[in-house]
């Protein structure tokens, strides 16, 4: 992709390091339960709700996933890049994934397991 490029994409193909870190996203939340995944602009996941979403930039490097998990409360991490209320009760945790360590932590499996949970509800 074009340097340039700052169109939002959840088509990963181009990208191999960045499609890596997303299947490993996908096969976590898979290991969840079951969930719709949806690929427009961006990754969704939803149960009953909308809860996770992925992309990546045409200009980023390879090797950059973007990860919106959404969750009924506001929940601290230092890892997150940054958590914004969008209504009541919405409040949307951002986080910069680069590494599979990222993926496997502890932290990370929590915020996509309780995000898990919101979706069910």
């Amino acid at each position: 992709m074009a340097a340039h490029d700052t169109k939002m994409t959840g088509d990963f193909k181009s990208k191999p390091a960045t499609l890596a870190l997303a299947e490993r996203i996908v096969a976590l939340v898979k290991s969840l339960g079951q969930s719709e995944q949806e690929v427009k602009g961006q990754v969704s996941f939803a149960v009953k709700r909308k809860f996770l979403w992925m992309w990546t930039y045409g200009h980023m490097a390879d090797g950059t996933v973007y990860v919106t998990v959404c969750l009924d409360r506001k929940t601290d991490n230092q890892n997150y890049h940054d958590v914004k209320q969008i209504s009541p009760k919405r409040w949307n945790h951002h986080v910069v994934m680069r590494s599979f360590e990222q993926i496997e932590s502890q932290w990370f499996r929590q915020l996509i397991k309780a995000g898990y949970d919101f979706g069910c509800h």
